[in-house]
């Protein structure tokens, strides 16, 4: 009995995690990014890269950045990946970068196997081992992803997974782009 209800809820979590993913996976019809959180303080946040070395978004200044906060646990970040991937490859240039920041305190190296497995290779990867990120940019949940001007700061955000390559959305952050916001 103890292995048959073991199944249950292993089974029970599973289909639970499927529902949670199938409807939160936004279409991107009418897409549009949320106003910028009142309580975030990006200039808090920082990262690491896969030598240690420390950043900030003022790292990135002089760039759009559309910055994706995920972790590996996360099922709905994980399958948005390719679609960031692939959004940096169509529009990533000296003027828009795409990056994602993995909140979690796992190693570096299990992240960057992870994005190795489902052949990431064109996003910059980084990590906060601290997990502080989610309260500086106060994050709902993950992934979340901000959308931050050359000056630093954040234009607008998206909470939950989305398809970042699909024409609508890489035609406004086109449109973002040639207006040099």
């Amino acid at each position: 009995m103890i292995k048959s209800k073991k199944k249950l809820i292993f089974l029970f979590t599973i289909l639970s995690a499927f529902i949670y993913f199938a409807f939160t996976f936004q279409g991107n019809k009418n897409f549009k990014l949320s106003e910028p959180d009142q309580l975030s303080n990006l200039s808090k946040v920082e990262f690491f890269d896969s030598e240690g070395l420390k950043y900030n978004i003022s790292d990135f200044s002089g760039k759009i950045i559309l910055i994706n906060f995920w972790a590996t646990w996360c099922l709905p970040c994980r399958a948005e990946m390719p679609s960031l991937d692939n959004l940096q490859r169509k529009i990533g240039d000296e003027v828009f970068q795409v990056i994602i920041v993995a909140i979690e305190r796992t190693s570096y190296l299990k992240i960057a196997n992870f994005l190795d497995e489902i052949d990431i290779k064109s996003i910059k990867n980084f990590h906060d081992p601290t997990t502080q990120i989610g309260q500086q940019i106060n994050a709902k949940g993950l992934p979340i992803t901000l959308v931050v001007n050359k000056k630093g700061k954040e234009i607008g955000r998206f909470n939950g997974p989305l398809e970042w390559d699909s024409h609508e959305v890489v035609d406004y952050l086109t449109n973002l782009k040639l207006n040099n916001s």
